[in-house]
């Protein structure tokens, strides 16, 4: 039966993606995608007494199945798609490429139900014979099954460290001392295996009861001596050790590592006891090196030889060149981002909505793009930050934007951004990416590669030939 969150959301989610390879409507659909990321984002645990409606994006007909989920386990309609389709048909969709409807044609034309099925597909050659898989398709498709099994299953920072730091501050405010984040999250890694807190106190079992009976805390599975294990409702494991303010310093840069760092400071065992890590780094003869930077990537030596390199900061960060508004995919307005903007003390702001090339964001056409731009003109003295008109253009595989050379030079920024092809052959993508770069109207490249961390493999790309490009 799901107990966390997340399970119940990956219960929402398997539901969603059994429906559209059924047919079913794309509304419901999308309906149980949007609740599915509600729930995992929820920070309390669903209870059947709660009014789930307030959770934002649960409405009526979801609250009433989740009230089922938590009653029985599962629900209803999920059970009956389970008869009609083999569940291990949602692992087909976790390869790029491969949409609903075509996992539906595996099923139905060739009897594929698994990514074993899959392969053994494409190893005999049985693939080719459905419509439309050519040699590039089929190509897509084993790469994509090579990524599959190579994937981390870890948790990717973007929802690891907001969730981290969250923790950290509201175990602060309950117990009153200081809170660190420490390990992977704190080193700011692409992708982390749970989150790790260092709480600084002397009450050992008070504090780690104190986490056991937070909101997120979904149950305890381990505890041995200042430190604890926890499964969180978003399906992230947390692990918080508690350590005296005399070794807070010394404890953090242990929990923090990496481990090739402190093997370079000498090895765990080495590491002297400190109240801080400035304190720490200076018994050893260094200054402090900063978490970014602690990978044995040279950093210690660095440290040795004055020459540690200054991060960015987050006070740096003058202006955003690269917003989305409710012209296309965005959930605000020009005027409303700009407010915003103006409270993060940024002292300009580059509006660049999806060009129309990307329909399925609500891309804008020239007509309407000239619409915005006459709205971004009037907000000139209402806005508290310089607004400038731009956008996010979409590169076609020939390497040529969405816009004309005109629509282009009215523009105050062009972000050009390739969002399909991205599987295309290495020279032939570089060759696109190239010609984009080499365009007099291109200012930035936006996520050149694609990738999306866990989810989706990036571009394979010449990098020194588009280095010398640009």
């Amino acid at each position: 039966m799901p107990q966390t969150n997340a399970e119940i959301a990956d219960m929402l989610r398997a539901n969603a993606d059994l429906m559209e390879i059924a047919g079913e409507n794309q509304f419901r659909v999308n309906a149980f995608r949007r609740a599915a990321d509600a729930v995992r984002g929820h920070d309390r645990a669903l209870t059947t007494q709660a009014d789930l409606t307030a959770i934002p994006g649960v409405g009526a007909g979801i609250a009433a199945v989740l009230r089922e989920i938590l009653a029985t386990g599962t629900f209803a309609s999920f059970e009956e798609l389970q008869e009609q389709l083999p569940g291990s048909l949602l692992a087909l969709l976790d390869i790029p490429g491969i949409g609903a409807k075509t996992a539906a044609r595996m099923y139905r034309e060739l009897n594929i139900t698994s990514l074993t099925d899959l392969e053994d597909a494409v190893r005999s050659g049985r693939l080719a014979t459905l419509k439309g898989m050519g040699p590039k398709a089929q190509e897509r498709i084993s790469e994509g099954l090579v990524f599959v099994q190579r994937r981390s299953g870890r948790t990717s920072i973007g929802m690891a460290f907001p969730l981290a730091y969250r923790l950290a501050e509201r175990l602060s405010s309950i117990t009153g001392s200081p809170v660190h984040v420490a390990g992977s999250v704190r080193r700011m890694c692409p992708t982390v295996g749970n989150i790790d807190l260092l709480a600084v106190g002397d009450d050992v079992q008070a504090t780690l009861n104190t986490v056991a009976g937070m909101p997120d805390v979904a149950r305890e599975t381990e505890r041995i001596g200042e430190t604890a294990t926890f499964e969180m409702h978003q399906g992230v494991t947390l692990r918080v050790r508690v350590t005296p303010a005399t070794r807070a310093g010394s404890t953090l840069i242990a929990m923090t590592g990496s481990t090739a760092h402190l093997l370079r400071l000498g090895g765990p065992n080495a590491l002297p006891d400190a109240a801080s890590e400035a304190e720490f780094y200076a018994a050893l003869g260094l200054p402090f090196i900063a978490p970014e930077l602690r990978e044995d990537r040279g950093e210690v030596e660095a440290a040795r030889e004055d020459r540690l390199p200054r991060l960015i900061e987050l006070a740096d960060l003058r202006g955003d060149l690269h917003l989305h508004t409710t012209w296309s995919d965005g959930g605000a307005t020009p005027l409303e981002m700009a407010i915003a903007a103006a409270q993060r003390g940024y002292q300009y702001l580059a509006i660049t909505d999806h060009s129309g090339g990307l329909g399925i964001a609500g891309g804008l056409k020239p007509e309407r793009l000239a619409e915005q731009r006459v709205e971004i003109d009037g907000l000139f003295d209402r806005s508290p930050v310089r607004l400038l008109a731009g956008s996010e253009v979409e590169v076609h595989r020939d390497g040529k934007l969405d816009f004309n050379d005109d629509v282009l030079a009215g523009l105050d920024l062009v972000v050009a951004a390739l969002h399909s092809g991205l599987r295309q052959p290495e020279a032939e993508f570089t060759d696109r990416l190239c010609a984009t770069v080499r365009n007099p109207h291109t200012d930035i490249i936006a996520h050149p590669t694609g990738r999306l961390v866990e989810r989706r493999q990036g571009a394979d790309i010449d990098w020194p030939r588009v280095f010398a490009a640009a």
